[in-house]
Parts: structure tokens; sequence; C-alpha cells
């Protein structure tokens, strides 16, 4: 969720808030240039930079400086979205209207910085400007791990799955190192939390990459884990879904202008197997091993689904048992996928949170998580999409699985 006061949950709750957008280039307010905003999207288990172009009026040869110093396309940027707050400086009961209006002034303001980062282009065609802006994580992207010829090998030992995130961000993509709440790239507090996950059930893996991008293999990590990485507040955010979560807001038929309800029965999975123990050399996985609830084969027929990684794999079976396990855990009950758009009252709740949907139409009343986001800065509205398989008890490793026959080679 964004850090906001409740000032803030306050205006936004308003059918007509006085919403204000700002658009800055170094330390210069360019939002008055702006004729078309633009739209930012950010997935749960996505970690790639955002890009986003924005068109605004060039008739005063406002954007030119691009031209003269192209240079100048490595100035910080940043797309905002929030209220200024406005004090009143005289009792309204004692003058009329239009000196009240003049004896208003703004004693504060208040943002949600949507996007940090530099300008990746700026084209220019007559009397406009389309200026394209790529958030500072573009690094994940820029940066490749290793080469075919020579290798980035993590086999020398077995290393916890958080260990592995750590060094791809910092040692490979340059992201900051730093182990506190001060560190500028990463959510420090939320690295913590989802390391304990891990580190409690001893959760291990190896690697090797062989040139891909950062971003590519934190997307592996994610797939090999069920967690969510992703880009909240300018940071890189952890976390796994394990806990069921009070609702941050609540989002019903008034306030929702649009609403999809998907059962995807392709979704479902039963059986899961994941490979572990993957051998370079001769591209083999050593052991597989398998979790699968019968109730849901009962219910719906047998739903398998193969999971095997060989840039990045977990060394033993208890490791690959915790993706298995969780995999029919999530996956074995065919529930509703969500999408929903609406103003802007809930701009605050983002991925990961939770939020109490009611919809006559649709038939609902239940608490959903929220897995992706989408803001339209242009039309002021907000997407989500919410699902509930990732709204669940806590989840447990069970080991006595290890016991039982669906453990192969």
């Amino acid at each position: 969720m964004y850090s906001v006061s409740s000032a803030f949950v306050s205006q936004a709750a308003l059918q007509l808030a006085p919403w204000k957008r700002k658009f800055t280039i170094g330390s210069s307010d360019y939002s008055a240039f702006v004729l078309g905003w633009p739209t930012i999207t950010r997935e749960w288990d996505d970690c790639a930079p955002a890009s986003v172009t924005i068109n605004a009026t060039n008739a005063a040869w406002t954007f030119n400086f691009f031209i003269n110093d192209g240079a100048t396309l490595h100035t910080s940027c940043s797309l905002q979205i929030g209220f200024e707050y406005v004090a009143r400086m005289f009792d309204s009961a004692f003058f009329d209207a239009a000196f009240f209006d003049m004896a208003t002034s703004i004693s504060s303001t208040e943002y949600i910085r949507l996007l940090d980062g530099t300008v990746d282009s700026a084209r220019f065609k007559d009397e406009k400007c389309s200026i394209t802006l790529i958030d500072k994580f573009k690094q994940l992207a820029d940066r490749v791990i290793g080469d075919s010829t020579t290798p980035t090998n993590y086999t020398s030992s077995n290393y916890l799955v958080n260990d592995l995130a750590w060094y791809v961000c910092t040692s490979h993509a340059g992201l900051s190192a730093l182990t506190s709440t001060n560190n500028p790239d990463i959510d420090y507090a939320s690295f913590g939390s989802w390391t304990s996950v891990f580190s409690a059930d001893n959760v291990r893996m190896n690697a090797q990459f062989t040139g891909q991008k950062a971003s590519e293999i934190l997307k592996k990590i994610a797939l090999l884990t069920q967690s969510a990485i992703w880009i909240e507040n300018n940071k890189l955010k952890f976390m796994r879904f394990s806990l069921t979560d009070s609702a941050q807001t609540t989002l019903g038929s008034t306030n929702t202008i649009d609403g999809t309800q998907v059962m995807d029965e392709r979704m479902l999975v039963n059986k899961a197997y994941v490979g572990a123990g993957y051998n370079v050399t001769s591209k083999s996985y050593a052991i597989t091993v398998s979790n699968i609830d019968s109730a849901s084969v009962v219910r719906y027929g047998l739903k398998e689904r193969q999971i095997n990684e060989d840039r990045i794999w977990y060394v033993d079976s208890v490791s690959a048992l915790n993706l298995a396990q969780r995999t029919v855990t999530t996956g074995r009950d065919l529930l509703p996928q969500l999408t929903t758009i609406s103003p802007l009252q809930a701009i605050h709740v983002t991925i990961g949170d939770a939020i109490a949907l009611s919809d006559e139409h649709l038939q609902l009343s239940d608490n959903y998580r929220v897995m992706s986001e989408r803001i339209d800065m242009d039309k002021g509205t907000k997407e989500f999409t919410f699902d509930q398989t990732q709204y669940t008890s806590a989840f447990r490793l069970d080991y006595s699985a290890l016991d039982s026959s669906d453990i192969l080679g």
C-alpha cells in the first residue's frame, strides 16, 4: 500500500475529488504542458521496467533543451498524482465569496509517486513533443548475467532463495546493497519478511546464468517460489502471500465503473511436478517431486502441471516440495478472477493488498487480493485485477509428503 495520510484517503473518497497530476523533469514542473497523460501498469510477478509516453505541447520550444543537449535525457523525471490542501485564512461567514476565493492559499501538498525514472526518447513533430519515460529499474533489463562461453555459476554451494535474489539485484543489476530500510532501491522491510519465509523452510537453489537479463531471472524466481516481485513507491518489493489479510478498503457497485468476473478451468492445478537437482552437463534432473490433492481430482478431474527450470533450480526434494505443495494449494479450487475499473478512490491500495468487493449483479461479497494495477492518469481511473487463489490461510510445508510414493528419482 502507498503510504498516505488520512486526509489523502478522505479526499480520494470524494465523488469529485480535486486530483492534481504532476510531471517533473529535474526540479521543474512541466504539468501545464501535458496534452495527454499516460497509463501505468504493474504486475505482481514482473519487475520489468515500466515505459510510458507523455504527449506535450512544444509550441514555445519548451522541450527543445533535449535537442540542444542530449545528456538532458538522463535527467530524473517523475509522474505523480495527489492533492493540494487549501488552508482558509479567513472565516467565510464574514466575507463574500469573491473575497474568500482570494483569501485562500495552498498550505501543503501530498502526492503518490507513480513513476520515477529518466527520458528514454523524445520525438518532435509540428508543435508537439512525445516524451517516453522509463523507470529507474531500466538497469534490470539492461544488464545480463554471464554468457554462453563464460556462465555465471551458483553451484558451489546450496543457496537460500533470498540470497540468490539479493545477488541478482545488487552484484549483477547494480541496485543498492544497503541492508536497512534506508536502501533507496529495495524495499528492505518486505525483503526481510520474504527472506524469513524461505529461511524457516530452508528452501535452497542452484543457478547457472548464460546471458539472461536480471529482470528475467527475478521473474523466474517469482515463478519458482510463487512470490510477488514488483515495483512500488520507487522500490523493488518482495512478498509471498501466505496469510489472509484484512481488507484495506471496500469497492462496491456505487464506486465501480465496470467489472468482469472470469472462471477459467485452465487455472486449475491439482497435481504438480517439480524438478530438482538439475545437472548442467547432462541437462537432466536427478529428482522429480509431485504433490496431489485427491479431493480436487475427484471434483474436477486430473489437472497436472510440470515445473522445470534449467537456469535456476531447487537442489533437493524438500525445497522442490515447497513449490509443489503451494502450487496445488493455490490451484486446487476453481475460484473467480476479477477485473474492476473504478475512479481513483482506492489509488493508495496496490499489489498484495486485500479489497472487499461487493457487486449485486456479479453476486460478489468477499475479500480479494490485488494482483495487478493499471492507472490511467488521463481518464482518472484505476483498473484492478484480483485473484482469490492467492488469498488463503497460512501455507505450511508438509515434510511428511516426502514419505509418499509421489517422489520420483
